[in-house]
């Protein structure tokens, strides 16, 4: 669930993007005369911000996350219902149910599945901030010795 959200945000990140690049272009079109922003300038903020809100995005995916295991631990419920286990049998005469053994097994394997959606998406956002604060405090600390 948390990927699809993340997956819906790109769109809003290309765009943010674009927006930054082309109000980067302009402020090193309008400071060609003093020769304050160069490229390299240029670079060094737009890869700040974007590492910065790559490790913010990371860091809002913690925060839930840890919402719904201590705070609201009914957030992360499923609305999973379970298949009812009647069949027909091959030659149509037959209904076969299924009994509570086969209900538990499939709700010890809905749970599995939920804890190891919580374990990816814990990865996932823990990668971002690893990776991202990291590139964002050496391209900030670069661009601050720039300015």
């Amino acid at each position: 669930m948390t990927n699809l959200v993340f997956l819906g945000l790109l769109p809003l990140f290309g765009i943010g993007l674009v927006i930054i690049i082309i109000i980067a272009v302009i402020a090193a079109a309008k400071q060609k005369e003093r020769s304050d922003m160069t490229l390299k300038k240029a670079y060094l903020y737009l890869v700040s911000v974007i590492s910065l809100i790559i490790a913010v995005v990371g860091a809002i995916m913690l925060i839930n996350l840890a919402l719904k295991a201590w705070v609201f631990t009914k957030a992360d419920q499923q609305y999973y219902g379970y298949p009812s286990c009647t069949a027909i049998n091959t030659d149509g005469s037959k209904n076969i149910s299924c009994d509570e053994t086969v209900l538990a097994e499939q709700r010890k394997q809905a749970e599995e599945n939920s804890a190891a959606q919580r374990q990816r998406d814990a990865a996932q956002a823990i990668a971002m901030i690893a990776v991202a604060s990291p590139v964002w405090w050496y391209h900030w600390r670069m661009a601050r010795k720039e300015a």
